[in-house]
């Protein structure tokens, strides 16, 4: 709050493809929400394009947002959001318990948190699988294995094809010396 308290009543526009949120920043370093905003400070734009990329995106998440929001105006002041932002955790157990809860949100939480492994683990044999299919089976893909063997292959030609050059080489020399 202290960091944002430097930056007391600058305004902040967040355009999205739904609407626009107004926010001003009050001497006490909270950000309060406003009506209207003519000329913000900082203005944070994300297209409804971006939104769906990042929705279907796949890796860092907080890497991919920040790549999705067009950013204009005051640079230190986005960089202080940026950090801020940054640090931002969602306690989605406590906020569950509110509503149902310590005990149904705490188990709902790991109970989801299960899922996700699974998914991730289903999702990582999956992958696993197609490649020794594809690789194996359809031998479109060289296996590892393969591949070495393939290498040590072309180097043990590759020497060969220098030591016959080697040999011709030193043929022609003796040719020409007679």
């Amino acid at each position: 709050m202290i960091k944002l308290g430097h930056h007391a009543r600058k305004t902040m526009l967040v355009g999205l493809p739904f609407g626009h949120l107004c926010f001003e920043i009050t001497s006490t370093g909270l950000m309060a929400a406003c009506t209207a905003i003519s000329s913000p400070s900082l203005s944070l734009d994300i297209s409804a394009k971006a939104l769906s990329e990042l929705a279907g995106s796949s890796g860092n998440f907080r890497e991919q947002a920040f790549k999705a929001v067009k950013i204009s105006g005051d640079a230190d002041l986005a960089q202080l959001l940026g950090q801020l932002i940054g640090q931002v955790r969602w306690e989605y157990e406590e906020d569950l318990s509110n509503f149902i809860g310590d005990a149904p949100a705490n188990f709902a939480v790991r109970q989801g948190k299960k899922i996700l492994s699974a998914g991730r683990s289903a999702a990582s044999d999956l992958i696993g699988n197609v490649v020794e299919y594809v690789s194996e089976e359809k031998k479109v893909l060289l296996n590892k294995r393969d591949f070495m063997i393939q290498k040590s292959e072309l180097n043990d030609l590759r020497d060969a094809v220098d030591r016959m050059e080697k040999r011709i080489h030193l043929l022609e020399h003796k040719q020409k010396a007679k």
